[in-house]
C-alpha cells in the first residue's frame, strides 16, 4: 500500500492536481470578499436583522457557495486522479505489478480526500482573510468557522466515494463530471429531500437560517448527517472497490 500511495505521489507531482484544488475555494473567497467589498454596510445590516454577528453571517454566505463549489470539485477531482491512468493506459501496468487492486483503489481514494482536506483549508484562510480585511466586530469564532470549512466535505464522503467509483470504472470521464453537475444542480431544487446523498454538502453547516429568515440557529440535524454520510460512504467505497477488483481494464 505504501508503494502504491508513494507512486501514485509523483505521478500528481507533475499534474496540475493543486492548482485545480485552489481553484474551487478561490471562487468561494472571489465571491464573498466581493460581496462585501460593494456592500459592506449591507451585509452588516442583514447580519443586525438576523441578530447575529458578522462572523456568522460570512459563514452562512460563504456556505451558499459551498454548496456549489463541494460537489463539483469533487466531481473534479476524483476525475482527474483517476484520468491520469485512463490518459496514459496504465491499467494493465499497474495490475501486472505484484500489488492488489484494493490498494490501488484506496490510494486513489486517500488523494482524493486530501485534496478535499487542502480546499478545506484554503476555506479556512478565505473566512479569515475576509473577516480580518473588513475589520469584522468581535473575537474570531475559531469552530465555528473550522466546522463551516470541513463539515461539508466530512458529510461528503458518500459522493467521495460514488465519484471515484464511476471515475475508475468508466473510460470516458465526461460521465463522471456530468454527474457531478447533475448532482449540483439537483441538489439545491432537491435539499429536503434528505435521503438523496448528494444533498448532504448544502445540510452540512454548522448554522442555519431560520424559516423565516429572520434569525440564526444551529443546525441540530448535524448528526444525522454525520451518520448518514459514514453508512452510504462505506457502502459506496466498498462496493466501488470490488466492482474495481474484478471489472477488466482496457
Amino acid at each position: 500500500m505504501r508503494e502504491v500511495i508513494i507512486g501514485d505521489s509523483i505521478k500528481f507531482k507533475r499534474s496540475k492536481l493543486l492548482l485545480i484544488a485552489t481553484m474551487f475555494p478561490l471562487f468561494v473567497f472571489i465571491m464573498n470578499f466581493s460581496d462585501f467589498y460593494f456592500r459592506f454596510d449591507f451585509n452588516r445590516e442583514m447580519a443586525q436583522e438576523l441578530h447575529t454577528s458578522e462572523w456568522s453571517f460570512l459563514v452562512i454566505s460563504c456556505h451558499w457557495a459551498m454548496f456549489i463549489m463541494v460537489p463539483l470539485s469533487i466531481a473534479i477531482f476524483a476525475s482527474k486522479i483517476v484520468n491520469i491512468e485512463h490518459e496514459a493506459n496504465t491499467w494493465k501496468i499497474l495490475f501486472a505489478l505484484p500489488i492488489s487492486r484494493y490498494s490501488i483503489y484506496l490510494s486513489k481514494f486517500i488523494y482524493l480526500f486530501l485534496l478535499c482536506v487542502f480546499s478545506a483549508t484554503f476555506i479556512v484562510g478565505s473566512i479569515l482573510f475576509i473577516g480580518l480585511s473588513f475589520d469584522f466586530n468581535g473575537p474570531i469564532p475559531w469552530g465555528l468557522i473550522l466546522k463551516q470549512a470541513f463539515y461539508p466535505y466530512i458529510v461528503s464522503f458518500p459522493l467521495m466515494a460514488f465519484q471515484l467509483w464511476i471515475s475508475m470504472v468508466c473510460q470516458n470521464q465526461m460521465i463522471p463530471i456530468s454527474l457531478g453537475i447533475i448532482f449540483t444542480l439537483s441538489g439545491f431544487f432537491l435539499q429536503n429531500l434528505k435521503w438523496l446523498f448528494w444533498v448532504y454538502p448544502i445540510w452540512g453547516t454548522p448554522i442555519l437560517t431560520s424559516d423565516k429568515f429572520d434569525e440564526v440557529i444551529t443546525n441540530t440535524d448535524l448528526s444525522f448527517f454525520f451518520i448518514m454520510s459514514f453508512i452510504v460512504g462505506i457502502f459506496f467505497l466498498i462496493s466501488g472497490m470490488i466492482h474495481f477488483s474484478k471489472k477488466e481494464m482496457k
